[in-house]
């Protein structure tokens, strides 16, 4: 696995015993996880129709909310745990009143480790004291966020998520808690007695009999994630396959009046439609197009990390194929479940 680090995580036979999936969609890792995809100005498939519709939201205090939020809740390798509590259930506003009744001792902890890394404006310090005007800022804060970038989404964030955990329990439940770690996705490596998984620098975490709490995201891209504090009830949050097309609402490419050149680019939407005749090298494809083979890259790799194509070395070229759900797209089907 060639990554910048790893988490390597250590089971025990208990451990394994003790491998749980969560039973509901997680809306504070939806909060926290799509504000870091805000703050990325990195191009992304899936979620820059999203992003798009956000920058049109008009609200008094909307650009007040998401900048106080993008301070506590920074896109880095450190983000404070608090914003993230395990509650069991599917509802955001247990979320917020389990943020609310945070100790007073974690808010000064994490937003101390914080600081230490960024200025934290005067309400941010406020709430390290755990000041009661500065706990209800940021429940309020979440809460307008939620039902502006999330609420109107939730429904197909929701059937997704419980796709993915069916296809997951109907894994360990055939097959058992082993395959279920060795099906987690390209991020993710079972070298038994350690799971590896993609991580910006190297940690290890060690259940010691606690077991792993499973929790797939929407909103989490690129290489799972975890809670910062070892003493917490471990958790790994998992990225999914998305169908780029999901934002359409039934799943079609040409909803609403959109083109593939809409949803994706004409670039990439004529890249697309290359690969679509056969697999091609980046060479072919940038002489094709008449653009250089440094930009074909920049997008094929777009299109890559969004599950269109995938691409392989061949001798001195590396060529690119559609997947499935390329395929799919480009000839305007939906998307099958197993396929996203």
């Amino acid at each position: 696995m060639n990554t910048e680090g790893l988490l390597r995580i250590h089971f025990t036979a208990e451990d394994q015993g003790r491998l749980r999936l969560a039973t509901a969609t997680d809306w504070m890792w939806e909060v926290v996880l799509s504000l870091h995809l805000l703050q990325s100005g990195e191009p992304d498939l899936v979620f820059d129709p999203w992003r798009r519709r956000l920058a049109e939201f008009r609200s008094p205090d909307w650009a007040a909310v998401v900048a106080f939020l993008n301070v506590i809740n920074p896109s880095a390798h450190y983000f404070p745990d608090f914003l993230t509590p395990v509650t069991g259930t599917g509802e955001i506003a247990t979320g917020i009143d389990a943020v609310r009744c945070t100790p007073k001792t974690q808010f000064s902890i994490q937003l101390t480790r914080l600081a230490h890394a960024r200025f934290l404006p005067p309400r941010a310090r406020l709430l390290a004291t755990g000041d009661k005007d500065a706990v209800a800022h940021v429940c309020r804060a979440l809460r307008t966020y939620y039902d502006a970038a999330i609420a109107p989404f939730r429904s197909l964030i929701d059937l997704r998520l419980a796709e993915v955990r069916q296809e997951y329990a109907r894994v360990t439940t055939t097959r058992g808690s082993e395959a279920l770690l060795r099906s987690l996705g390209p991020g993710c490596a079972w070298q038994p007695p350690s799971l590896l998984v993609r991580y910006p620098h190297d940690r290890d975490l060690h259940l010691d009999g606690r077991g792993l709490l499973l929790v797939p995201s929407f909103c989490c891209v690129r290489r799972p994630v975890t809670l910062f504090d070892r003493d917490l009830a471990p958790v790994l949050v998992l990225p999914i396959r998305h169908d780029p097309r999901w934002l359409s609402g039934n799943g079609r490419c040409a909803a609403a009046g959109e083109t593939l050149g809409d949803l994706l680019g004409d670039t990439r939407a004529r890249i697309l439609d290359l690969a679509g005749n056969g697999a091609l090298a980046t060479g072919a494809i940038a002489g094709r197009l008449r653009i250089s083979a440094q930009t074909i890259s920049y997008h094929t790799k777009i299109l890559r990390d969004a599950g269109l194509i995938t691409s392989n070395r061949d001798g001195a070229s590396v060529m690119h194929h559609l997947t499935a759900t390329g395929v799919a797209l480009l000839n305007g089907r939906p998307t099958p479940v197993g396929q996203w």
